[in-house]
């Protein structure tokens, strides 16, 4: 579960850095996007948060179930996967639809991992 919910944080930090490539560029700060580009981070994002649901699905009953939250941000990350460095601030739209996920996600995992730890 630790390394799933790692790999959820760095997928979830990985595409928050696409929208800013060419500011953080021209800033001179650096993120996982400047250093291997938008359409890379993307893809890399879209990678860990399968890897972590898929990690998920191995905690056992009902833990397992938080496996399926993975499926909407997959779903937010997925139509960004052809961005390029130039279109980076496009990823913005799906960053504002992963922000309010975030709410309902974070409190159905929450419940999940409570119910976890009374029946186990």
């Amino acid at each position: 579960m630790i390394l799933a919910f790692t790999l959820w944080g760095v997928a979830s930090h990985a595409f928050g850095a696409v929208q800013d490539v060419r500011a953080d560029r021209e800033g001179g700060i650096s993120s996982i996007a400047t250093v291997i580009g938008a359409r890379a981070t993307v893809r890399f994002s879209f990678f860990a948060y399968l890897a972590a649901g898929l990690l998920v699905l191995n905690a056992g009953w009902p833990g397992a179930l938080a496996a399926i939250a993975a499926v909407p941000y997959l779903a937010i990350v997925g139509p960004f996967w052809n961005i390029t460095d130039e279109t980076c601030e496009d990823a913005n739209k799906g960053w504002k639809k992963f922000i309010w996920l975030n709410f309902f996600a974070g409190f159905v995992v929450s419940l999940l991992v409570i119910w976890f730890a009374i029946v186990r």
